[in-house]
């Protein structure tokens, strides 16, 4: 080949060359284009997924006030168990107690060693209904607690259910053919001696449907449950470690409470040594704190709810404070 002909050959292949190197550069500059136009799309979804899984902010506040009465219903029923209190309902159950005071089981967490056998319910028609357990079995409990958790308009009873050798459990009953029935349990804690509270009831995944709150062995690292309820019974879907509702011996169960909130309910705890009150948030990767206040003492006192997010309680140097929620 002679020489002309060579440069040629060169000039074809430069040629070619260029071009592939422009058509590589072109698909490069169309795939970062398609990446960010991808990205403009993608973001605002993010953005709405993380604002699903998140409230707006929130603040916690106290500030100290005079002292206050704290009032418990007066009713009493005979037959009551000492010191506990009568539940009032708005449905199909006027009021529910608990009754058949014994000390068959010698645990003593709420103050003396009398516990229920019995749960009582007298209807909006004037019937009286009576659940008697068995033996092995006590209503560590000092208030029923009326809800209507199937919205079926009628009120199911949640309870706190303890087992001789198995500690504590929740339970909720019902009226079920004239007759007050057992319709679901949590699972016992599994060992004598061990026991639960409720905090209460709330739609805490903001789905639509109430769901419950307890804390297991208050006293023991305090372990927040929440659970979903359904025919099949009740289903935990969410815990948090390291909260309480109680101090033992004591008489007062709401030292936690549900926060009525949107798109989803709260819930306020304190923590392990009571001297902190937490506010607590479901989300899709579980439980968060999202904001808290030190207390100038340990709380001694349930939360006494006076108007929507204030709370009203006292400590145990005698002062007494109202907690808020500001959004």
């Amino acid at each position: 080949m002679d020489e002309s002909a060579d440069v040629c050959v060169r000039g074809v292949k430069t040629e070619s060359i260029i071009n592939k190197t422009k058509k590589m550069k072109r698909k490069l500059r169309n795939s970062v284009l398609r990446s960010q136009l991808l990205l403009l799309l993608i973001l605002p979804l993010l953005q709405f997924a993380l604002i699903l899984d998140s409230v707006f902010a929130v603040e916690l506040k106290i500030r100290r006030i005079n002292p206050i009465q704290f009032g418990y219903s007066k009713l009493k029923k005979p037959n009551q168990l000492p010191y506990s209190r009568v539940a009032t309902g708005n449905k199909n159950i006027k009021i529910a107690w608990f009754g058949g005071a014994t000390d068959r089981y010698k645990h003593g967490i709420l103050g003396d060693t009398w516990e229920a056998s019995q749960l009582l319910v007298e209807t909006t028609q004037g019937n009286q209904l009576t659940f008697n357990l068995p033996y092995n079995r006590v209503f560590e409990d000092l208030e029923p607690r009326l809800v209507d958790l199937n919205g079926d308009k009628k009120d199911e009873v949640i309870v706190i259910e303890s087992d001789i050798n198995l500690g504590a459990s929740l339970a909720l009953y019902s009226i079920k053919s004239g007759q007050l029935k057992a319709i679901a349990s949590t699972p016992f804690l599994g060992h004598p001696n061990r026991w639960l509270n409720p905090v209460g009831v709330g739609d805490f995944d903001g789905n639509g449907q109430p769901d419950i709150a307890l804390v297991a062995t208050p006293h023991i690292g305090g372990i927040l449950r929440l659970y979903r309820f359904s025919d099949s019974g009740f289903r935990l879907f969410a815990e948090y470690t390291g909260v309480s509702t109680h101090k033992i011996g004591s008489m007062d169960l709401g030292l936690g409470r549900v926060v009525e909130s949107n798109p989803k309910d709260l819930l306020i705890l304190p923590n392990q040594s009571h001297n902190v009150l937490m506010l607590l948030e479901w989300t899709q990767t579980g439980i968060k704190q999202i904001a808290k206040v030190e207390l100038y003492g340990r709380l001694r006192s349930s939360l006494l709810l006076v108007k929507r997010h204030h709370w009203r309680f006292q400590l145990d140097n005698d002062d007494f404070y109202e907690l808020s929620l500001k959004e």
